[in-house]
């Protein structure tokens, strides 16, 4: 299984599934000549009951499948490097997986914070996703996913394709919710290539 060892109490808490595909959007050509130049593809899709926000963002990344799923994988460490993100940390309820996240807001609005349960789908050819769904926390929908597949001829690259569809509880028009995740949105893909970097320095210098 192409998972580092690291991965096995992940395996058993996350409700993880083979058998079922992990499926792509569909690309035109000329999103996929953005893709290869290291450019952002960004999908505005319709929020659920058309409250809130909602949207898709691919990118690729200059690295495997294998090193890139456990940085989309381990939200507890999403505050070293996503964008916005000021604490992240993970725990189990019952048999499930929980990651907390709390998003630095502008003043005076309060940050906000959710819990979500996650579960996982892998498959032996390197296609990864993580799917999250909310449980607790100041939205009143928080749902989305991570999806990570390779890409190139030679499969060496990886496509990251992240989606969310929230609502957070805060007065606050939409139209300015959605301006502000279009405008993070490509930010999201430069905290993971610096994260895969670091990961991939510090294997390199032997630190675990």
């Amino acid at each position: 299984m192409p998972v580092r060892a690291c991965s096995f109490w992940w395996l058993l808490c996350s409700g993880l599934a083979f058998a079922q595909p992990v499926e792509i959007p569909t690309l035109t050509a000329e999103e996929t000549k953005k893709l290869d130049a290291g450019g952002v593809v960004i999908h505005d899709l319709k929020p659920t009951d058309d409250k809130g926000v909602s949207g898709e963002a691919l990118g690729v990344i200059d690295a495997p499948t294998t090193e890139v799923w456990p940085v989309v994988r381990d939200c507890e460490h999403f505050s070293l490097f996503l964008p916005s993100t000021k604490s992240s940390s993970r725990k189990t309820e019952g048999e499930d997986s929980i990651c907390f996240d709390e998003i630095s807001m502008p003043f005076p609005l309060a940050n906000l914070w959710a819990d979500t349960k996650s579960v996982a789908r892998e498959s032996p050819t390197g296609h990864f996703k993580r799917e999250w769904s909310f449980v607790r926390g100041t939205y009143k929908r928080n749902r989305g996913s991570w999806t990570v597949v390779p890409w190139g001829a030679d499969g060496k690259k990886s496509l990251v394709v992240y989606l969310v569809d929230s609502d957070p509880a805060i007065l606050v028009p939409e139209f300015i919710l959605r301006a502000a995740q279009a405008g993070s949105l490509p930010q999201v893909f430069v905290g993971i290539r610096k994260r895969v970097t670091a990961l991939r320095a510090s294997a390199d210098a032997g630190v675990r």
